[in-house]
């Protein structure tokens, strides 16, 4: 067969070629074309794609929250990431195949930087940041260099690395940069300033930033950034403005949503007329089929903006209207019930009302509302005064009670029980009411979401034994106490039989048959006479019990008195309680504090009424420090000038102490107990002499100093670190005794392991074994070292890397694991150590299971100063 080699030449040619341009290093103009054509669409096109589908997932799962400014760029949320892994490293392998196989291609430096954005993603920032560096220091192309620098900002400031994230920043600003770097450099500068809570410098960074962008959604959402900016400094002109912006720039529907609100809130009111338009708006914006799901936030603004008018009425059934619409918004809905508490407390001084509401706010508020440790005080301070209140208005009803006779009791009993009647039966007609509104109109009222107000009523209005659960607990309490007893005159002096309770099953199977007994099987006669008992098992008749009410009305009367005149700043009502106390329990432990607070109150307003306060508690109580304040005012500001001299010397004798230098420390503590007594560190002297004594003295003189600082200020702040002290030393006899009694092997050629022993951890357990092989494998890549992790004891885990050959490897190893590389650095906040063993003597300590045994025999025997 004849080939014909003319008609085949041009074929064989262009194969040729194409071989010839294959090659990674080939920079003829075909070879260049190729590698450029090849890298762009067969490597750096597809890696890019995948990346921005994980950058747009990231970006569609982060929730906006419009009570804050927005992020201008969304965190990066580890979880979509590591969902996406295969994604990322797909990234990172064809971003990888431009690098290597089209070495001449264009596409190489935009190739290594979207490596580096894909490490930052994958948090590998050590590798992010080197990569984007190589970018900026291989690069032939200006601009190149510049775009790897703009995401090297976004790289050093996730990673944490601010002051290099902001020398980065004022180096481009330098720079001559395109349009594109320019407007990247303006964004990540503004998240970096948004990071560092720089409002100015986000503002100046977001302004420019928006100049160079084109119009669409992210422009849309740079604006309402600003216009939440400029709103929180009260340039409410300039935010409208962005607000407007936000409109013109095609938002989604939910920023479009926002934007609207907040330029109702910051539209200028002159007139009357622009408040009725602003209210029209609202209604407006309600019915609007688009804002279903946001009616909650409507009615909020509808709320504030009536509050802004001072109009308390209207403000508060819109907070509720705005609660009852709350669906799927807990965030929104702990602001309305938050809100609420406020006026309740501060404006209305309705305080179980406040508490109701700040017990909702408290409940479902996120912890990462800036609001919310104020919500935490304020509910716990309300929580305390209404248990107050209510020991108070409980025992006093009880203890008023117990005073009747069997015919008074009688009619009290026969009015709460008509009483309770009637307000079932409204209850019922109302729960009907509510049933037929319901199949009407599934929509709840704005009011059926208010909290209910679990307070007591007085008697005449509802009583708590009529709460099915404490008449059974009271019960129960009262037939451990005086057994079965009928109703009778003077009943409690009866000696009736009392049955032991000799088994919970006995006692179970009465309850079980008393509850198959239905009303209906019950006479109305029965009834009563059943709930008059209950009624009356409630009430302390006996001496003892009302003497236990007593003690805690008069607790309870000292402590709303604080709340009042400290927490709820109600000086008046303070005054009030403190004299009722003073009244009702005229010996009371807090007399003397409470006749000074009532003589600071008076000194102004009522000047004799002071005097009398003051006398008597000269006379009765002289060796308070309320009298002393009274005989001399300057005398806190004297004592608390001593305690600022003792507090110098303390802190001389402390720095003499850390310097070993504890004669003068010694000198220095003997004259500030000698020449300054009654001061508020005398204590902090003593323990510090008692360290000093521990060194100097001995053990045994530690010990005693020890113990004779617990017994002479039990009241301390540092009782609880000297008994700990005091136990240390038992604790570290022990130890001693039992590493004593562990022998080590000084033979060294043999195999060696490094261990790491840290405190039981779960998560560390999966992530340092990987973390040590990794540094094994990075700086050890000769030797095969495998790291997994081992129970040590109860406290401690350990994780063991084997196998080196010999000491003198093992050695080296250890000294670059604790040199500046070292990975237990990312867990500074643990408790670690590490050494190296030989294998013989591993199995000493691993048996021994006592953690410091090793740590003398290792300092004494190896090499390994890093």
């Amino acid at each position: 067969m004849i080939i014909n080699i003319k008609k085949y030449r041009n074929l064989i040619l262009g194969l040729l070629l194409s071989f010839t341009a294959c090659s990674p290093e080939n920079s003829g103009i075909i070879g260049y074309s190729y590698h450029n054509i090849t890298a762009k669409y067969n490597a750096y096109f597809i890696a890019n794609e995948k990346l921005q589908e994980v950058l747009l997932e990231i970006e569609e799962a982060h929730k906006n929250n419009f009570n804050r400014v927005l992020k201008i760029k969304e965190p990066i949320d580890t979880v979509i990431v590591n969902s996406n892994s295969e994604k990322v490293e797909d990234v990172i392998k064809k971003a990888s195949i431009a690098i290597q196989r089209h070495k001449v291609s264009k596409w190489v430096d935009d190739s290594y930087i979207l490596v580096g954005i894909a490490r930052m993603l994958n948090q590998e920032f050590e590798e992010s940041i080197e990569t984007l560096k190589y970018v900026n220091v291989n690069s032939k192309d200006e601009q190149t260099k510049y775009l790897a620098l703009t995401h090297l900002i976004r790289t050093f400031t996730e990673y944490g690395e601010l002051n290099n994230a902001l020398a980065v920043i004022d180096y481009l600003n330098r720079q001559k940069l395109s349009k594109s770097n320019k407007r990247a450099l303006y964004l990540n500068a503004a998240h970096y300033y948004q990071i560092t809570n720089n409002p100015n410098n986000i503002i100046k960074y977001l302004s420019a930033a928006i100049k160079l962008m084109r119009k669409g959604p992210e422009k849309a959402k740079m604006h309402f950034i600003l216009g939440q900016l400029y709103q929180k400094s009260q340039l409410d002109a300039v935010a409208y403005d962005n607000y407007n912006e936000v409109l013109s720039n095609r938002p989604p529907y939910e920023l479009s949503f926002y934007a609207r609100l907040n330029m109702a809130q910051v539209t200028e009111l002159s007139k009357g007329d622009d408040v009725k338009k602003i209210r029209k708006y609202f209604e407006q914006l309600l019915k609007d089929g688009k804002n279903v799901e946001f009616k909650d936030k409507i009615y909020y603004e509808m709320a504030e903006f009536e509050l802004k008018q001072d109009n308390i009425d209207e403000a508060i059934p819109f907070y509720k209207s705005s609660i009852a619409e709350s669906i799927d918004n807990p965030r929104q809905k702990s602001f309305s019930y938050h809100k609420l508490g406020l006026l309740y407390f501060d404006k209305l001084k309705k305080y179980p009302l406040a508490k109701a509401y700040y017990d909702s706010a408290y409940n479902i508020m996120p912890k990462d509302e800036s609001i919310y440790p104020q919500v935490e005080t304020r509910h716990e301070v309300l929580s305390d005064f209404i248990k107050q209140f209510n020991t108070i208005h409980d025992n006093d009803s009880l203890l008023n009670l117990a005073k009747m006779d069997s015919s008074s009791l009688n009619e009290v009993f026969l009015t709460l029980r008509n009483d309770r009647i009637s307000k079932e039966k409204e209850e019922e007609k109302k729960r009907k009411r509510a049933e037929r509104n319901q199949a009407a109109n599934t929509k709840q009222s704005a009011f059926e979401d208010e909290p209910s107000l679990q307070t007591n009523t007085a008697p005449g209005g509802g009583f708590y034994f009529y709460d099915q659960s404490t008449v059974a607990q009271g019960r129960n309490t009262f037939k451990r106490t005086w057994g079965d007893r009928s109703l009778q005159d003077n009943w409690r002096i009866k000696r009736n039989q009392i049955f032991e309770d000799n088994s919970s099953t006995e006692d179970g199977g009465e309850i079980a048959k008393e509850e198959q007994i239905s009303k209906s099987e019950i006479s109305e006669e029965e009834l009563i006479a059943q709930e008059r008992q209950d009624f009356y098992n409630s009430i302390p008749f006996e001496q003892e019990e009302q003497q236990r009410l007593n003690e805690e009305m008069e607790v309870a009367y000292y402590k709303l008195g604080n709340i009042y005149n400290f927490d709820i700043k109600e000086k008046n009502d303070a005054v009030k309680t403190y004299e009722t106390l003073l009244a009702r329990y005229p010996e009371t432990e807090y007399r003397a504090e409470i006749l000074y607070l009532l003589y600071i109150y008076y000194e102004n307003k009522e000047p004799e009424k002071a005097s009398n306060f003051a006398d008597e508690l000269l006379k009765k109580f002289p060796d308070t420090i309320f009298a002393k304040l009274i005989e001399n005012p300057n005398y806190q500001e004297e004592s608390n000038l001593a305690s600022a001299k003792v507090k110098v010397i303390y802190e001389k004798a402390y720095r003499l102490y850390q310097n070993e230098n504890y004669k003068e420390a010694t000198k220095e503590i003997n004259e500030g107990l000698n020449n300054y007594p009654e001061n508020d560190y005398e204590d902090n002297l003593k323990l510090l002499e008692t360290l000093i004594a521990g060194i100097t003295d001995g053990k045994n003189t530690y010990r005693f100093k020890l113990q004779n600082f617990l017994e002479d200020y039990p009241e301390s702040e540092l009782y609880d670190f000297a008994k700990s002290l005091l136990a240390a030393i038992d604790q570290l006899d022990k130890k001693q005794q039992e590493r004593e009694k562990i022998k080590y092997i000084p033979f060294f050629d043999q195999a060696h392991y490094f261990v790491v022993v840290y405190e039981k951890n779960k998560a560390l357990s999966g992530v340092l074994p990987q973390e040590i092989e990794a540094f094994a494998e990075k700086f050890f890549p000769d030797q095969e070292l495998n790291a997994g992790n081992l129970v040590f004891n109860d406290d401690y885990s350990m994780v063991l890397l084997s196998e080196f050959e010999g000491k003198s490897s093992a050695e080296a190893f250890y000294k670059k694991f604790n040199g500046d590389l070292s990975p237990l650095k990312n867990f500074s906040s643990l408790n670690f150590s590490n050494f190296i063993i030989s294998k013989d003597n591993f199995q000493i300590f691993y048996q021994a299971k006592v953690v410091d045994s090793y740590t003398d025999f290792f300092n004494i025997n190896y090499k390994v100063t890093p």
